[in-house]
């Protein structure tokens, strides 16, 4: 009855041609395409794509009232909000039998003077690729993901790290206005000087507050090469490459604010061993033919995998859709296969995935520990088909968590006074539906001693990163007292009858 009545609401209002219905090719085409097949599990009862942000508001007036129950409980109808779809929880980008808004057709990427600043303005929809594209030979640059199909929306409301956040700080951050639909059908716009509340909150609390339509980030010039790439190994050297990443991060006079360094290993059940990945960058205006001497502690280290060994000079475009040297091999397929970062999304997935993640102090016994835990956990899934386990260190440095004050804030709870800090993902890709609770059990576990281990020694933190967090994560919690009271208020003001908690169901409520 809901969805009858919700399907004439939307037809009569709405054009019927942006429609769609399961078992027409472009609905199983769009619910395939998601970074997760446990997100294309879920079967909407249609599937809606706005041409315009007029469009999205007329959606959420026509929806408001069946995702309230207004009309009763048999006819209420309640939606998902979905931009990129790269968040693999199921749920926070979809909707069993409701209706998912898939923002994909608002894909417009513009520059635009500000006085003396230049804007790039982002429909919610594009994939930072195009984003790369319009800024390439411009030199100019932005803090947005480290692959050119990462979608814009998630990261850029729930923190984001960039090749240039040492230096820049996180993705939200760098937002300087969102364009939002609320809960009435109301355009407007959030940033410092307008709705001010609205815009910190933005900054971190995800799809709490209403369908934001626009992302305008700030640029900064920036030369049209930088030095980046890959350095691959075993698991032998992988001691020596924590060591110098918290050597890095410690110095004296503060981590080089150009330089970006993220750690991985990853596991494949096809072939039974580990590989592990330095990525780096640095993105300083100095960069030239000679490789910079705060990258070579990695670079040049050995042993490693040579014929893999990416590291050089580059521009943006080639650095988010690096992919290894050309070689052949049970090392190579290993490698691309837990490199989850360049995964092609344009195509249906029939994969199955799942993030977890810890953050604490940059701290080699405890990151040794949670080595330790990662492989040691993996045995009780090995068997598992198609089965592809990593676990990466990603640092947030202290220029990066002092950067959050210099943009303006944002709802996170970061303390540079805590830094550095290391968040801990373990991320996971397998084939079978079957294997969905003993994978998730192993990552949940494994993440839950860490995280005890961490407390133990004095060096857990409690923020937990959004777009990386599954469901038995409290996020919001994790940000604090403070910062969960602000973004409760945020929601009462601005959403007072409470669509977003209620009638979006998806993602990490504020009210739990």
């Amino acid at each position: 009855m809901g969805f009858e009545q919700v399907i004439k609401a939307l037809r009569n209002g709405l054009p019927s041609s942006n429609l769609y219905f399961e078992g027409e090719r472009e609905y199983e085409t769009l619910n395939g395409s998601y970074l997760s097949a446990m997100e294309s599990d879920l079967r909407p009862a249609a599937i809606f794509r706005p041409e315009s942000r007029k469009q999205v508001a007329k959606f959420v007036k026509i929806m408001k009232p069946f995702a309230l129950g207004e009309h009763g409980e048999e006819a209420t109808v309640r939606f998902a909000i979905r931009s990129g779809g790269q968040q693999p929880l199921p749920g926070v980008a979809n909707i069993q039998g409701g209706i998912t808004l898939d923002l994909g057709l608002l894909s417009s990427v513009e520059l635009q003077k500000n006085g003396k600043q230049t804007i790039v303005s982002v429909g919610a929809g594009a994939r930072w690729g195009a984003v790369y594209d319009k800024l390439d030979g411009t030199g100019l640059g932005v803090t947005g993901v480290r692959s050119a199909s990462g979608g814009v929306g998630g990261l850029s409301l729930t923190g984001g790290v960039s090749f240039f956040s040492s230096r820049e700080g996180f993705v939200c951050d760098n937002v300087l206005n969102y364009e939002v639909v609320l809960a009435s059908g109301e355009i407007v716009n959030a940033n410092e000087h307008e709705n001010s509340d609205l815009w910190i909150s933005l900054r971190g609390g995800g799809n709490n507050f209403g369908v934001v339509t626009r992302f305008d980030f700030r640029t900064f010039k920036q030369p049209g090469k930088f030095w980046g790439g890959s350095v691959f190994y075993f698991l032998s050297s992988w001691p020596y490459h924590v060591g110098a990443l918290l050597s890095e991060l410690r110095k004296k006079d503060a981590a080089d604010p150009n330089t970006h360094v993220q750690l991985s290993i990853g596991y494949s059940s096809q072939f039974s061993q580990f590989a592990c990945q330095s990525q780096l960058s640095y993105t300083g205006a100095d960069a030239n033919e000679n490789m910079p001497e705060v990258l070579k502690p990695w670079a040049d280290r050995h042993p490693q995998i040579e014929q893999l060994n990416s590291v050089r000079l580059m521009t943006l475009k080639e650095a988010v859709s690096e992919q290894p040297a050309e070689t052949k091999g049970k090392v190579r397929y290993v490698i691309m296969q837990w490199q989850s970062f360049t995964k092609d999304q344009d195509t249906n997935s029939s994969v199955r995935c799942a993030y977890m993640n810890v953050t604490v102090k940059a701290d080699a016994p405890t990151l040794f520990e949670a080595t330790e835990i990662f492989t040691n956990s993996l045995e009780s899934v090995k068997a598992c088909s198609g089965l592809m386990s990593s676990l990466t260190f990603q640092p947030y440095s202290v220029n990066t968590l002092q950067q959050t004050a210099r943009h303006g804030g944002n709802s996170l709870g970061l303390n540079p006074s805590d830094g550095p800090l290391i968040n801990i993902m373990v991320s996971t890709y397998w084939n079978k539906k079957s294997d969905d609770a003993a994978i998730l059990k192993y990552m949940s576990n494994a993440t839950s001693y860490m995280r005890r281990e961490a407390q133990r020694r004095n060096k857990l933190v409690s923020f937990v990163s959004m777009n990386h967090a599954w469901a038995h994560q409290d996020v919001i919690e994790c940000y604090g007292e403070e910062n969960k009271r602000a973004l409760q208020e945020t929601s009462i003001k601005y959403d007072p009858e409470g669509l977003f908690q209620r009638g979006v169901p998806g993602g990490f409520k504020l009210f739990n």
